[in-house]
């Protein structure tokens, strides 16, 4: 059986920490300074071992709430303007509107990055509080460590996310309430950010098991700290950055998870694409990092499929939500529907345009219904499933499947050819012919598209682009809808929400914003 990390209530949650929920993460007001005198706060929570994990799961919560209920779209706030993905024009609010369409109107007072600079420096506040405060807990030091282990894995991954999209921003590595020195931080280089998320996830490697099992699992692995590295590496070597020093450090990595095994022998393809996706079989083989999800309670389900689902569905008589019914907000863009080699599973897998096409499901609405466009069906349960509940289907991370594609394009980067060796591993399951014989420039321009087949509408796709340095000119040739408006030098960031800056006069805007 496998564990459901998180925790009862977001209630619980703020309960916990004894914070006042802001959507700013700096704030003037004086009173957030005071000691509470009778609420649980984060000094007087931490007692005993049951404690420390409860405050633990508080920490989980941060990656799940990135693809659940509460980021509202968050499932595509990296894929939106991309070339593969676009939002429904049926959509016409500006919360959604704005990034997808990257008009003058998304700006600093956007409403998406102020939402998502708070999510990233709330959960590093959950981060920095638990790693302060659990060492108070009388418990062995070896539990303490597991735990801090994980912690600053999922701070990794905060900061690994925001770097990317924000570029410099304040590194917060200890608990801080007092808001005068909040209002003082200024953005630190990204390289520093980096450095930093590098020495957490070494850390963790450090520390965790190769495996957890029973019901630890889903937990942070070993093998997931380094995966994670190793992608950090490689987007460390590309833009903007481009310290190519780090490819290498990103193929050892990968050569130990890989070839080695050194993290375990655990991480395998499944035989076919479908398989992946199955509740099943997440945690499972092809599992580097998953996040935990339970169908029935309000933010503790995935809304991956909720956010891709038909709005055709939704509006169809007497079927909303409780039959498979959506919101449409991911969409694929006609240049990237049409890509796909012939045959590739995958594309059969991921793409439905009808209820049709599903008869074992939907055998009962007659006559079929049609969608306007075609939908992502990949994360879908087996049944149509009641979007309302969202669904219990866990996330990846990290999929075997993607550092087996890292490894090939790191490989490519370095002039080696084994790299068809591992990107022939994902494109033989997926029931196509192996590469072989193409130039170096061949082969990357070939992985601008592999990856987008096999990792399609997994919240990677922005992130690509930009490490590739090529995100304004795929969006300008597959993305109709962003593509006239997105500007080079401008929106491979996002801006710096307005707000914080009339807060903190120290931080500064990104370029032409």
């Amino acid at each position: 059986m496998k564990t459901k990390i998180y925790l009862q209530t977001y209630l619980q949650a703020y309960l916990l920490w004894g914070f006042v929920a802001s959507l700013s993460l700096f704030s003037s007001c004086e009173f957030l300074d005071e000691k509470p005198k009778t609420f649980i706060t984060e000094q007087n929570f931490f007692k005993t071992e049951a404690d420390a994990e409860s405050a633990l799961n508080v920490v989980y919560r941060g990656p799940q709430d990135r693809y659940g209920v509460a980021l509202w779209g968050g499932a595509h706030w990296f894929e939106w303007a991309t070339d593969e993905c676009y939002l429904t024009t049926a959509n016409s609010h500006a919360y959604h509107n704005e990034p997808s369409y990257l008009k003058t109107n998304f700006n600093a007072s956007s409403a998406m990055p102020e939402g998502f600079w708070s999510h990233t420096f709330n959960h590093v506040k959950d981060v920095n509080f638990y790693l302060q405060q659990v060492n108070n807990v009388p418990m062995s030091d070896p539990k303490k460590d597991i735990g801090k282990a994980q912690a600053r894995a999922i701070r990794a991954l905060l900061y690994f996310d925001a770097v990317q999209i924000f570029g410099d921003l304040p590194l917060i590595l200890t608990p801080e309430t007092e808001s005068k020195v909040l209002n003082a931080m200024s953005r630190t280089n990204k390289v520093d950010v980096y450095k930093s998320i590098e020495t957490d996830l070494l850390y963790a490697m450090s520390i965790l098991p190769n495996l957890w099992t029973g019901n630890d699992q889903g937990r942070i692995s070993k093998g997931a700290a380094a995966g994670l590295l190793a992608k950090v590496y490689i987007t460390w070597a590309g833009h903007p950055i481009k310290d190519e020093t780090k490819y290498d450090e990103g193929r050892k990595l990968l050569e130990n998870l890989i070839d080695k095994q050194e993290y375990g022998s655990q991480y395998a393809l499944f035989s076919s694409y479908e398989e992946a996706f199955l509740e099943a079989n997440i945690p499972g083989k092809e599992s580097v990092w998953t996040i935990n999800f339970t169908k029935g309670t309000f933010g503790q389900g995935s809304d991956m499929h909720t956010n891709n689902a038909p709005l055709e569905l939704y509006y169809a008589s007497g079927m909303g939500l409780t039959r498979g019914g959506g919101w449409s907000n991911g969409l694929p863009t006609e240049g990237f529907y049409n890509s796909y080699e012939a045959n590739d599973d995958r594309f059969t897998f991921s793409w439905w345009t009808s209820t049709a096409d599903i008869p074992s499901e939907y055998a009962d609405v007659s006559p079929a219904i049609s969608f306007s466009a075609p939908h992502c069906k990949k994360f879908r349960e087996p049944t149509p499933n009641n979007n309302s509940l969202r669904n219990g289907i866990d996330h990846y991370v990290l999929r075997y499947a993607d550092l087996l594609l890292l490894y090939a394009e790191v490989l490519n980067e370095l002039g080696q050819d084994s790299k068809y060796d591992y990107i022939n591993m994902v494109r033989n399951r997926a029931g196509l012919p192996g590469l072989s014989a193409m130039s170096q420039e061949q082969f990357r321009e070939h992985m601008y598209n592999e990856r987008a087949w096999e990792l399609a509408f997994e919240g990677n796709r922005r992130f690509d682009l930009m490490r590739w340095g090529n995100y304004v000119e795929r969006l300008k040739m597959w993305n109709t809808q962003a593509g006239p408006n997105a500007i080079k030098g401008k929106h491979e960031l996002w801006p710096i929400p307005q707000r914080e800056i009339d807060i903190n006069s120290n931080l500064s805007q990104n370029e032409a914003y």
